[in-house]
């Protein structure tokens, strides 16, 4: 049984990595220095590793996620604000497991083209894909969603002021 320690460091606040091995999510621990980390036991020679990043904007149904955050939070006074730029991250890797096998991934800083982490270990690998993109259907998403949220606003105010008028 060959145990695999996996490192993320340097990670952009705004990025909550998910990470599979073998197409298995693994479970991920922040520790003390804002890295993250896992291990993975395996009786495979080979592991391929996934790093990416799932935006709120992607799932099925975001319009509907979207709308009741919008409610809660005070009709989107409080409400988190989406990342503007909408970047995606597809990273894989191959790796070629040896007896001591820790692979630290580091993050390269965030923009809308270019790689995403550099590998520092031991193994040899092998890069399958690995950069930043912009994800158009996530940022045409938050333009529909703030179009939303602008009529939703135009429509209290005049509501308000329908209310105001009838009421003096």
């Amino acid at each position: 049984m060959k145990t695999v320690k996996i490192k993320l460091v340097g990670a952009n606040s705004k990025i909550k990595p998910l990470l599979s091995v073998d197409g298995q999510y693994q479970k991920l621990k922040k520790n003390s220095y804002g890295s993250y980390q896992t291990n993975y036991s395996t009786e495979k020679d080979e592991i391929v590793v996934s790093v990416y990043r799932e935006l709120e904007l992607k799932s099925k149904l975001w319009w509907l996620y979207s709308f009741i955050s919008f409610v809660i939070s005070i009709f989107g006074i409080f409400e988190p604000w989406y990342d503007k730029k909408c970047i995606s991250i597809k990273a894989q890797f191959k790796f070629k497991l040896n007896e001591t096998n820790d692979i630290k991934l580091r993050y390269n800083p965030l923009k809308q083209q270019g790689r995403v982490l550099e590998i520092e270990t031991q193994n040899e690998f092998e890069e399958i894909e690995n950069e930043y993109f912009v994800d158009k259907q996530a940022k045409t998403r938050k333009r529909i969603n703030t179009l939303f949220k602008v009529v939703v606003w135009i429509a209290i105010i005049i509501a308000l002021i329908v209310y105001l008028r009838k009421a003096f």
